[in-house]
C-alpha cells in the first residue's frame, strides 16, 4: 500500500495529491527534497503537514540532535 512505501495522500475538492520526501540530503535534518503528484488537486497538502513534522522530529531523534 502507499503508506507502506512512505506515500502520503491527501484529497481536496478537485482531486488529491501524492506526496514523499527524501530522507535529508545534508547534515542538516530539514535539508530534503519532496515528490508531488496531483491529479486535480490544487492544495499544499495540509493534511500531510504534520505526518512532515513528526518524520523531521524522528530523523533528529536518531541522529541524537533533537
Amino acid at each position: 500500500a502507499l503508506e507502506d512505501l512512505g506515500i502520503l495522500v491527501d484529497r481536496d475538492d478537485e482531486g488529491y495529491m501524492l506526496q514523499i520526501f527524501t530522507k535529508p540530503v545534508e547534515d542538516r535534518p530539514t535539508v530534503f527534497f519532496e515528490i508531488i503528484q496531483r491529479k486535480g488537486s490544487r492544495s499544499f497538502g495540509k493534511g500531510n503537514f504534520k505526518a512532515l513534522f513528526e518524520a523531521i522530529e524522528r530523523e533528529q531523534a536518531l541522529r541524537g540532535n533533537l
